[in-house]
This record gives structure tokens, C-alpha cells and sequence, in this order.
């Protein structure tokens, strides 16, 4: 594949910027690399295996989030019943890590995942009891390995960032999810 260096740099460099914080430009650049990356990038089963790997393993923990989610989720819920604190909330953010590609091009990379997102896939799992693994590609014309189910975070990849090409998605060597909690403080002052 015959990558533009300068579109490469300028890609990574954006990727990793909140998407509201983005120029005009920058999104045309983003638009134009993925675009040059797309024409060129083959499916072959190398691709399809890493891929089903790589939902895989995201399934796998999606179901420890799901587990750790629920207990957190019942501690907050007891903390805000007891007055402890007034309200919270939980997001779950995904960093995805390539170690080889884009270092190559922007060596700040290095020791940071290329791309991070918040996932929402918990509030689809939020008031049920087991997790659930309801494949999300049913239905979907675009969804490739049409073989396996889908979940929800793989799903996410490739049809909710539009930054990511399927040649970004297959070079995902490594992810963290982190759950972030808030707790919320307030008070009206009354005088």
C-alpha cells in the first residue's frame, strides 16, 4: 500500500483531537487520507481472521465492563440513596493502540493509543440482568463477516467513526476500556 506521508502525519495528528475542536480543514484531510486508504486496501483472510479476532476479544470485554459496570452502578445507586452523593455518572472510554504503523509516521504515538472514543454499548446493557450478545450487524448492508456476530464495540468501530478505515481498524494491535465515574456534589443556596 502506498501511503502519503504528509496525509498520514496530518491524520494522526487530527484522529486524536476531539472532533468538535477540528477545522474544516483538518475533516477534509481526514476525508481525503481515508479515501486514498480505501482504493488501496485489499480484503484478503488474513484481514477477515484478524478482524474476527478483534471482535473477539472486544466481546470478551465488553462482557467484564458489562459485570464491573453493573457493580459500580449499584454502589452509586446506594451512595446517592444514603446521601453520599447527589447523582453520578459512568462513561466507558476506549483507547485503541497500534505500535507499529503510525509510529512510524508521528513518533508523539508512541506510548498513546492512535485513537480514543466513548462507547455507549452499556446503555443497551444497562437494565438487563446477563449480558446481552444481540449481534449489531444483522440488518446492515455495510457490515463485513457477515459469518459472525458483531459486537456491539466492533460494530462501533466501523459504523459510528467515521474517522476509521477498515486499514486503521485492522491495525489495532491492543485496547483499554476504562470506566470513568463521576460523582456529583450540588446544593441550591437558599437566602
Amino acid at each position: 500500500m502506498k501511503i502519503d506521508k504528509s496525509l498520514e502525519v496530518n491524520f494522526i495528528r487530527t484522529i486524536q483531537k476531539v472532533r468538535s475542536e477540528r477545522t474544516t480543514k483538518e475533516e477534509q484531510l481526514i476525508r481525503e487520507r481515508n479515501q486514498n486508504i480505501e482504493r488501496q486496501f485489499e480484503w484478503t483472510p488474513a484481514v477477515n481472521k484478524k478482524l474476527i479476532v478483534l471482535n473477539e476479544k472486544l466481546l470478551q470485554q465488553e462482557k467484564r465492563v458489562f459485570n464491573q459496570y453493573r457493580l459500580i452502578d449499584k454502589h452509586c445507586k446506594s451512595m446517592v440513596s444514603n446521601n453520599q452523593i447527589n447523582d453520578y455518572n459512568i462513561n466507558i472510554k476506549i483507547s485503541y493502540w497500534n505500535n507499529e504503523h503510525y509510529i512510524q509516521y508521528d513518533e508523539s504515538v508512541e506510548g498513546n493509543p492512535f485513537y480514543e472514543s466513548m462507547d455507549d454499548f452499556m446503555v443497551f446493557q444497562k437494565n438487563i440482568r446477563e449480558y446481552d450478545q444481540e449481534p449489531h450487524n444483522e440488518h446492515h448492508d455495510r457490515a463485513p463477516l457477515p459469518e459472525v456476530n458483531h459486537c456491539y464495540s466492533f460494530h462501533s468501530l466501523y459504523d459510528h467513526n467515521p474517522d476509521l478505515t477498515w486499514f486503521d481498524i485492522n491495525n489495532i494491535d491492543e485496547v483499554w476500556i476504562e470506566l470513568k465515574v463521576d460523582y456529583q456534589f450540588f446544593t441550591k443556596i437558599d437566602f
